[in-house]
């Protein structure tokens, strides 16, 4: 009999706990433009569902690079690139194409990683262009809900004032549904091919 009250008990809250919330739609950055957004960013920290972290897994060093393609500015080349393990562990690169609907590009994409696989919404949510940005990526599929908030910067340090009022304006969006916590990427002793 307690087995089937435990049971009903684990049920009911995975009823009123499943399926994850929606991924959230946030205001973008208001200066965005390609332009602005486009080289390299170092990535200073990220909040990242178990999902959203599957490439990141032991990176260390990570970056990106942020190519806009010449025929048509909406669409976006980004390379994410990490060490795995220690800064001169293997060297990981995931690419991805972002495409957005709008002309220009508001700061909103589709980002796809490979072909077949759904999109994943890209957003950058702030954009300070010569020090800190600030990008949320969502995915939900059969009810899960797989998202990383990452913050980055021109250089491989962000002040940790700027990074706090990064992660109160995360609160405030509700962006981290999870209540997941914030990792600071390791950048020390890395060596970035041009």
């Amino acid at each position: 009999m307690h087995f089937f009250c435990l049971l009903s008990i684990t049920l009911v809250g995975l009823a009123y706990s499943w399926p994850d919330p929606e991924c959230r739609l946030p205001r973008l950055a208001t200066n965005y433009t390609i332009e602005q957004y486009a080289g390299r960013w170092f990535e200073v920290g990220k909040i990242q569902t178990p999902g959203g972290a599957y490439f990141e897994k032991g990176c260390v060093c990570t970056h990106i690079d942020v190519s806009p393609t010449v025929q048509d500015p909406t669409i976006v080349n980004v390379s994410n690139i990490c060490n795995k393990n220690a800064p001169d562990g293997p060297l990981v690169v995931s690419n991805q194409t972002l495409t957005s609907s709008i002309k220009p590009a508001n700061g909103r994409y589709n980002a796809s990683f490979l072909p077949g696989l759904p999109s994943a919404a890209y957003n950058v949510i702030v954009l300070q262009r010569d020090d800190y940005s600030v990008e949320y990526d969502c995915l939900r599929e059969f009810g899960i809900t797989n998202y990383c908030v990452h913050i980055l910067s021109r250089k491989q340090t962000l002040n940790a004032t700027i990074v706090n009022n990064i992660l109160k304006l995360v609160q405030e969006l509700d962006l981290n549904t999870a209540k997941l916590e914030y990792v600071q990427t390791k950048q020390q002793n890395c060596q970035y091919a041009s």
